[in-house]
């Protein structure tokens, strides 16, 4: 009880507070909220720990975060990284704690002590935090990046490690965009320059980089329209649009199954020449009844399944839809039909846990989803359209 007391007088502190336009003060509000934000840092780290998160049915401490808190994947992933990094290295925690270390240099250490380094700068913090400390931002990522190099060469020597030929990963934003990023060995290297230069338009108008990244696109378009082994357990073409049968006649936008917006005119000229699967709805969208006949669901039904749900629909989660299974709300085993009322997409998380006893999932009219958890406790995801209306 005492403990809650103190965060209501925190609150109230907080709100009693006034900033005064003044750099001094400026400061001393940003130094006693870097230890507050230490402090909150290594308390999610150890509830992530614990895994805490299974306990309310999340499949990732990223996605309580996201549900229970209101961040971003990406201030999530950032956060639970450094607590857990510095969850077994107190010297480095503590200097945080005290303000001897600030958040950016922190950020620095983080970045550079990685899991092959870990245990090395647990030996030698004691020593080099102190050396940190008076040090500005360009100083201290000169000392780590000195330091990483020197414990490379420790390791390497004692455990020679073997690069992988090639990492890459795809990382969507929040506006629909995405940036893509990735190292490579000497032949690969040479290889994707080949087929770039090759992919290369030559438009001197553009570019080097607009050109590029066109080339990038056209050779990932050249491999979906040319192979033919990689089809997936349904049929699933390069894109699918989804547009208003009267948006579509007007050029209005459309969007992906994943719900990002498409432009109309980008619309049509994919059209054109690419492998596009348009669906086309009117207001109400349609259902789809296959009734007892099957407890596999048909293609058109699971396309209609992801029209509507758009990815898991288990609060909170953010599996898209090529991550996840078609649900029978009504069990199919109890006489549960197969069709888009008694269906919902879950991804294979939250699949299982749905299945376990005393979790229940209800489907509401108007597309609403209500988990209730073992102890009661309740949870909505509204349908995605709705959302997207809002």
């Amino acid at each position: 009880m005492y403990a809650w007391r103190m965060f209501e007088a925190l609150g109230e502190s907080i709100e009693r507070l006034e900033i005064p336009p003044l750099s001094a003060a400026v400061v001393e509000v940003a130094q006693q909220y870097s230890a507050l934000g230490c402090k909150l840092t290594m308390a999610l780290a150890e509830l992530d720990r614990r895994r805490e998160f299974e306990l309310d049915g999340y499949a990732s401490m990223t996605a309580w975060c996201r549900t229970e808190l209101g961040w971003t994947n990406q201030t999530a992933n950032r956060i639970l990284k450094t607590g857990r990094r510095l969850l077994d290295l107190p010297i480095t925690t503590a200097a945080w704690q005290s303000g001897a270390l600030s958040d950016g240099q922190i950020e620095i250490v983080v970045a550079c002590v990685t899991d092959r380094r870990a245990g090395l700068w647990a030996d030698h913090e004691a020593e080099i935090v102190p050396y940190l400390v008076p040090l500005d931002l360009l100083s201290t990522n000169r000392a780590m990046q000195d330091w990483a190099a020197k414990a490379d060469a420790v390791l390497d020597e004692n455990d020679p490690r073997e690069e992988p030929p090639a990492e890459a990963m795809l990382v969507k934003t929040l506006n629909g965009r995405g940036y893509l990023k990735g190292t490579f060995d000497g032949e690969h290297t040479e290889l994707i320059a080949t087929g770039l230069r090759l992919a290369d338009s030559g438009d001197l108008d553009e570019s080097a980089a607009k050109r590029q990244g066109q080339a990038l696109v056209d050779v990932f378009k050249f491999f979906l329209d040319h192979q033919g082994e990689k089809l997936g357990k349904r049929h699933r073409p390069h894109l699918n649009v989804v547009v208003d049968h009267d948006d579509l006649k007007q050029g209005q936008p459309g969007r992906t199954l994943g719900g990002v917006p498409i432009p109309g005119s980008t619309i049509r000229k994919i059209g054109c020449d690419a492998n596009v699967h348009r669906v086309i709805i009117d207001g109400l969208g349609s259902i789809l009844d296959y009734g007892r006949a099957t407890r596999t669901i048909p293609p058109a039904v699971y396309t209609s399944l992801v029209l509507r749900d758009w990815g898991c629909r288990f609060p909170g989660c953010d599996r898209p839809a090529e991550w996840c299974e078609g649900h029978h709300v009504w069990h199919w085993e109890d006489g549960g039909p197969t069709n888009l009322g008694n269906l919902v997409l879950l991804c294979s998380k939250h699949h299982h846990v749905i299945h376990l006893n005393d979790w229940r999932l209800e489907l509401k009219p108007d597309g609403t989803v209500e988990v209730t958890d073992p102890h009661g406790r309740r949870r909505t995801s509204d349908p995605p359209g709705r959302a997207r209306a809002a």
